[in-house]
């Protein structure tokens, strides 16, 4: 990689972490109105400034392993020309098995709600102390 790629690669980098940094500090300083706290929020400063490092990271190791991202995405995209979709009248019948059985699911539940509800509670009946 030529030495002006990879120092533009680099600029785009800290110039995009700072530029982050820059848009979500702005709250950080913002005062609430009470004289008696810090206008500063010290934790949303470290929750940025951690997030600045990870960002940074981020973009380091994209830039350290581009050959790989890219080889990654080509890999994906053809790959992903390789699926075959069921058909519209396929999905259409899948899709109205999938919600009959849920609905059987949710009867079956239901009454078993119903039944052991109403079990527990002739149980308690039977054999509370009468008062």
């Amino acid at each position: 990689m030529k030495t002006g790629k990879l120092l533009k690669k680099w600029m785009t980098a800290v110039i995009s972490a700072i530029l982050t940094i820059s848009l979500f500090a702005i709250p950080a300083f913002a005062e609430d109105g009470a004289a008696e706290k810090s206008p500063i929020n010290w934790g949303l400063i470290i929750g940025l400034a951690i997030g600045a490092i990870v960002l940074i990271v981020a973009v380091i190791l994209c830039i350290k392993f581009w050959d790989k991202i890219k080889k990654f995405f080509r890999v994906y995209k053809s790959e992903s020309k390789k699926v075959v979709w069921l058909s519209w009248a396929q999905t259409k019948k899948s899709t109205l098995i999938v919600l009959a059985i849920l609905a059987v699911c949710a009867i079956v539940i239901c009454l078993l709600d119903l039944g052991l509800s109403q079990g527990i509670l002739a149980f308690i009946k039977l054999f509370a102390p009468k008062a």
